[in-house]
């Protein structure tokens, strides 16, 4: 389920796709190739993500939204990254823009290439660089903030 909220745009649609990809396994379980959990875990994480960003496609906008950013001068401290838990990290990434969270996703979680993402989201490698910049410069204000939060 956690896989299926980074790439879509509500709770609701997480849960359809969610459903969709079990479907989809129980049809085809027997083209799995495999005895291991983590292959098994891996094969139905990818039929998550491409069902995701199929439907998002459809209704990815190639304009990127106008967010104001903060450009972040300083480092977050490493104690900060170490207080938050797993559940405080991915709630901030849930609050990402959508375009900002799926590249962000296919880049720093999933371990893609900007080219890579450029071609599973149908934008410019450039749209890519500048998202997840923009995500990252993002989480990092987040990540302040809610440290200050925190320490008040």
């Amino acid at each position: 389920m956690t896989v299926a909220k980074i790439y879509c745009r509500s709770e609701t649609e997480a849960q359809d796709i969610l459903q969709e990809a079990y479907v989809r396994v129980f049809k085809k379980i027997d083209s799995f190739i495999g005895y291991q959990e983590a292959a098994f875990y891996g094969w139905l994480k990818r039929i998550v993500i491409n069902l995701a960003l199929s439907r998002g496609q459809k209704k990815y906008k190639s304009m990127e939204q106008s967010l104001e950013t903060t450009f972040v001068d300083k480092n977050i401290e490493p104690e900060v990254l170490s207080n938050l838990n797993h559940d405080e990290i991915m709630g901030l990434v849930f609050n990402l823009p959508d375009g900002y969270r799926q590249v962000f996703a296919l880049f720093a979680i999933e371990g893609y290439s900007h080219k890579e993402v450029a071609e599973r989201l149908n934008i410019g490698e450039s749209s890519s660089r500048s998202q997840f910049l923009r995500a990252r410069k993002l989480l990092q204000k987040q990540i302040k903030n809610l440290y200050k939060v925190m320490t008040a």
